[in-house]
């Protein structure tokens, strides 16, 4: 059994659709836990959600520290502006070996900033194996995401 380290740096692509200077700071990154991968003939998830439940595939996956979803607060945008909010993948989690792509990414926020111009959003998503039999090595497999916030 191999030992797969499954931390996700995020690199948050800030895109906004107005010319405004806007601020991120991490509160709690997207990571999606640490397990054993025992199978890799098919593809398997790990899922967080942002309400912080979580799943996974048992018959690939053994435990060994839960995942958590990423919490990322937005400041400096226009107040009150109704806000549209895009999460995608630009790049998978990789390490040396097969990666794990980011799939079926989960987003929740307030509709609009609010007065000081600022928003909270919470990210979640499953990691999910490449299926092509190959091992996944013991480490730390890191991808990037972009949250597109349009207003």
């Amino acid at each position: 059994m191999k030992k797969v380290l499954l931390f996700v740096y995020v690199v948050v692509g800030m895109f906004l659709s107005n010319n405004t200077l806007a601020a991120v700071a991490t509160v709690q990154a997207l990571d999606f836990g640490e397990w054993v991968v025992k199978l890799n003939d098919a593809e398997y998830d790990i899922t967080i959600n942002t309400d912080s439940s979580y799943s996974f595939d048992s018959v690939a996956f053994v435990e060994i520290t839960a995942p958590q979803k990423g919490i990322y607060d937005f400041t400096g945008l226009t107040p009150n502006a109704s806000i549209t909010v895009t999460v995608t993948q630009n790049s998978p989690l990789t390490a040396f070996g097969p990666d794990f792509e980011m799939v079926s990414l989960q987003k929740l926020h307030a509709s609009t900033t609010d007065p000081a111009g600022a928003v909270t959003i919470t990210v979640g998503g499953t990691a999910r194996t490449s299926g092509s039999s190959g091992p996944y090595s013991d480490e730390t497999f890191n991808g990037e995401l972009q949250i597109l916030i349009e207003f």
